[in-house]
């Protein structure tokens, strides 16, 4: 005979209630833009979880990116995969809804790849994307580092004030992707400059060979850089100059026509 559930506890917390999810929740909404760096003993102290378990607690969630700690003063922030999941509720609910449109029209005009992400703490996180036809396709992760070597990026950091580009790319992991890649510091500030001149950044298989894309920043109203769009396709269909040509004033368009739309 199968039983019935027991009355939900005090609070109203039903009998399937999880203690262990309900804590590492608890964890994730200390970290506000109030205090948006906590010490393990700052946790313990405002969660009154035993120490023992905070120290999993916090070390799980930094194994999986939802909390950064910093090597040297071992203080705890909020990571990307944080990020990532509070922009996905959010796009939910608002900004995926001024994006996908416009996309989904700029896709069936030109039938390219057309992708677009947010930036948050030097992470881009991936907001919208339309995959052309019969043509070299890629699977961006949800988020990721690479501002350096993927036109999303070097749109958004070719769009910031020159002093906060500056100090961006002195915190970016220069990592080499391809041959192509930019990987020292002075030629990717010259190569972000032309990028600024221009308006659009060129990114020539330096994310993935055979991949070129034509990328621009996305502006709200307020002036505030918060990502970029791009349009990718293969060398085989057209080389960089080609690319650039038939593209650059498409996503350059786009990009204008979106931002300021985004919430300010």
């Amino acid at each position: 005979m199968t039983k019935a559930p027991k009355p939900a506890a005090a609070g109203g917390r039903g009998p399937y209630f999880s203690k262990i999810i309900e804590k590492g929740l608890r964890i994730l909404t200390l970290f506000t833009p109030e205090t948006p760096t906590l010490s393990l003993k700052d946790v313990t102290l405002k969660t009154r979880i035993n120490p023992t378990s905070t120290f999993r607690f916090v070390e799980t969630l930094v194994q999986l990116g939802y909390l950064r700690k910093d090597p040297a003063t071992k203080l705890l922030k909020l990571g990307p995969m944080a990020l990532a999941m509070s922009h996905n509720i959010v796009r939910s609910f608002d900004v995926l809804q001024i994006v996908k449109p416009l996309l989904d029209q700029a896709f069936a005009r030109f039938d390219v790849t057309v992708d677009s992400a947010l930036v948050e703490d030097r992470h881009l996180v991936l907001l919208y994307r339309r995959e052309a036809r019969n043509t070299l396709t890629l699977s961006l992760p949800l988020v990721s580092s690479d501002l350096h070597c993927s036109a999303l990026g070097k749109a958004y950091l070719g769009a910031l004030a020159e002093k906060d580009r500056i100090r961006t790319v002195g915190g970016l992991d220069l990592v080499r992707r391809t041959p192509s890649s930019q990987t020292t510091r002075a030629g990717l500030l010259a190569d972000l400059k032309r990028t600024s001149e221009r308006g659009y950044a060129v990114c020539n298989e330096e994310y993935v060979k055979g991949l070129v894309s034509i990328g621009a920043p996305l502006v709200n109203a307020n002036g505030d850089v918060l990502g970029a769009v791009s349009f990718d396709t293969a060398t085989a269909q057209y080389n960089v100059e080609e690319a650039e040509k038939r593209f650059a004033p498409a996503v350059l368009a786009l990009a204008r026509e979106i931002g300021p739309l985004l919430p300010i």
